[in-house]
């Protein structure tokens, strides 16, 4: 993996960490998204609710996450992390 794609999956996941955190219920009932806007740049902005629209840059939150075993809280999944930053990578920068 290109450290390119690593540093785009560790701001991703920056990113969805602090979005959960800073989010007013539960992570578990987060409906929040994240819209990539520049995956080169790792620009991310709030996108509103909903689910996830690849189409349009959209990721649902909670499907960017796992829950951890120990703390039973959701964290950035970086396996799943990993699959969006093919879209805008694709498969040769793994």
């Amino acid at each position: 993996m290109s450290d390119e794609v690593t540093d785009f999956i560790d701001a991703l996941a920056a990113y969805v960490a602090a979005q959960l955190a800073a989010s007013p219920g539960t992570a578990d009932y987060n409906v929040g998204r994240v819209h990539v806007a520049d995956a080169r740049n790792h620009l991310f902005r709030p996108g509103g609710s909903g689910g996830t629209d690849e189409a349009d840059d959209l990721y649902a939150l909670r499907e960017l996450c796992r829950v951890d075993d120990e703390t039973m809280e959701l964290v950035p999944d970086r396996g799943r992390l990993e699959r969006v930053a093919r879209n805008y990578f694709g498969p040769a920068a793994f």
